[in-house]
């Protein structure tokens, strides 16, 4: 298991803060300090949850109730540039975007990270004076390896972007 942090970070052109996976202090051209993974649950929080609290919950209800769920088969997709996967008991998150921004985690995972984003939303993101929690994070794997898993699950949706 991998334990990360999702930092929610105050950025002056939106006013607001949001979720990332890199600290203040590093450059974003460069590999992140924690991975490539945390990132990619950040930029899905942010770039297709973004600020809707329903969104979170329609999240919530989907994954702790899949078979009656918008997609009961887990083939929840592509969003903003994000696959979200489910086989099982385990979700795989994913851009076609950035070869390493994969991730595959189980639903409690995810539960989890979308309890503490949910958290995040109810509070003031838009008071640059009043810093929210950072949100911890726990996922099986990141990169190729999350690609591997998930294709290898039994009845997976395979990724369909990976070669």
């Amino acid at each position: 298991m991998k334990n990360k942090i999702i930092y929610l970070s105050w950025f002056d052109e939106h006013k607001e803060f949001c979720p990332t996976g890199i600290m203040d202090d590093e450059n974003i051209r460069y590999t992140p300090k924690q991975g490539y993974g945390v990132c990619e649950i950040a930029a899905w929080l942010g770039n297709d949850l973004q600020y809707s609290i329903n969104s979170v919950n329609i999240w919530i209800n989907n994954l702790t109730d899949l078979e009656h769920s918008r997609a009961p088969d887990g083939m929840f997709g592509i969003g903003n540039a994000h696959w979200v996967l489910i086989t099982g008991d385990y979700v795989f998150i994913g851009t076609e975007y950035v070869e390493e921004q994969q991730v595959i985690m189980t639903r409690e995972q995810l539960l989890y990270v979308l309890e503490q984003y949910k958290a995040f939303l109810e509070g003031d993101y838009n008071d640059p004076n009043n810093p929210p929690d950072p949100i911890d994070v726990e996922f099986i794997a990141e990169g190729q390896e999350a690609i591997d898993m998930y294709n290898g699950l039994e009845g997976s949706h395979l990724v369909p972007y990976a070669c």
